[in-house]
């Protein structure tokens, strides 16, 4: 993967909207304040993708993750920071973040 996400990270499929039932429409709701961001719930959802390139750079600034390049490198590495922290004995490479 060259540390790079792959295309289905970078754009989620969009759920069908209850209300109006238009297929695709239905995007998660992301906190305005970046502190209050569930992370779990967008990994879970894969729902990641939808994120701003600030809001990935918190993260990883948070998760002591380099946190310089392009939006799908950082996407890949809020990935990987995200499943370390919940198994950190887990497959998910070493803990050099660079």
């Amino acid at each position: 993967m060259h540390h790079r996400a792959p295309e289905r990270w970078k754009r989620p499929a969009l759920a069908r909207c209850e209300r109006c039932g238009l297929a695709g429409s239905a995007r998660p709701v992301v906190a305005a304040r970046k502190k209050r961001i569930n992370w779990l719930f967008l990994l879970l959802g894969e729902f990641l993708g939808f994120l701003t390139l600030e809001q990935l750079r918190y993260f990883c600034r948070h998760a002591g993750v380099h946190r310089t390049g392009a939006k799908d490198r950082l996407l890949y590495l809020t990935y990987l920071g995200i499943c370390r922290q919940l198994d950190p004995h887990g497959p998910f490479g070493s803990t050099n973040n660079n």
